[in-house]
Order: structure tokens, then C-alpha cells, then sequence
């Protein structure tokens, strides 16, 4: 499994707002809200979730996410991109790695986590 904080530049860099649990084995994405936003300070798509009280996002909800934050599967250059990028084939997860978990609809980044420095929050759900 690799986790990612899911921050924002705009209302502190170092603050995980949730984290991003891939699994490679099923390649799979799941999300984790942390407890401590609300809805307000919530990106796009997650804030639905705190509105309903709801902290776990269900993997197809997360893979939209993810979606929502690369290349389309539909793109016109896409063969051009993945080249550029040293990609043979499209692959959502090395696509969300290579942009950081960046897009142009919010200020929201990934940052890779050690398992040692798993947060509690985090930890007690896993």
C-alpha cells in the first residue's frame, strides 16, 4: 500500500486534509477524510463526504477523484503525453504521481508518506 496527504497550498501546506491510500496489487484507490475539516476547507468531491458525515470515501468515489486530477483516458495527444513521460501504457496512478496530485480546479497537492510516520488519526482507521 502507498499513502499520500492530500494538502492545500492555500489553507496551509503541512495540514493533511485526508490521504490517499493506493493498492498496487488491485490497483485501487482509496480516501481517508481527516476529522478535523469541515466541509468548507474540503476539496471538490470530498466535501459531499464531511457534509454527510462520512470520512471514508468508497474506492469508485476515489477513483474518481483521482480522475479528476489527470490526463483523460480520451485526450487527442494523449500517445504524445505518455511518451513524453516515459509511460508505455495509461496508468492513472503514475499519471497522479507525475503531477503531484495537482490540477487547475483547486490548490490541492499529494506528498508521499512513510509508514512510520503514518498519522494516529490515520493509523486507528487502518
Amino acid at each position: 500500500m502507498e499513502i499520500f496527504a492530500i494538502r492545500d497550498a492555500e489553507i496551509g501546506g503541512e495540514r493533511d486534509l485526508a490521504w490517499l491510500l493506493y493498492y498496487p496489487d488491485e490497483k485501487t484507490f482509496r480516501i481517508e477524510i481527516s476529522e478535523e475539516i469541515d466541509e468548507w476547507e474540503a476539496p471538490l468531491l470530498l466535501s459531499s463526504f464531511v457534509r454527510r458525515g462520512q470520512r471514508t470515501m468508497d474506492p469508485e468515489s476515489s477513483s474518481l477523484w483521482v480522475e479528476l486530477r489527470i490526463i483523460p483516458r480520451d485526450r487527442q495527444n494523449l500517445g504524445m503525453i505518455l511518451r513524453d513521460n516515459g509511460l508505455d501504457e495509461y496508468d492513472p496512478y503514475r499519471l497522479l504521481i507525475l503531477a503531484e496530485g495537482r490540477c487547475a480546479q483547486d490548490a490541492c497537492y499529494i506528498v508521499s508518506i512513510r509508514e512510520d510516520r503514518i498519522p494516529e488519526e490515520l493509523r486507528r482507521r487502518l
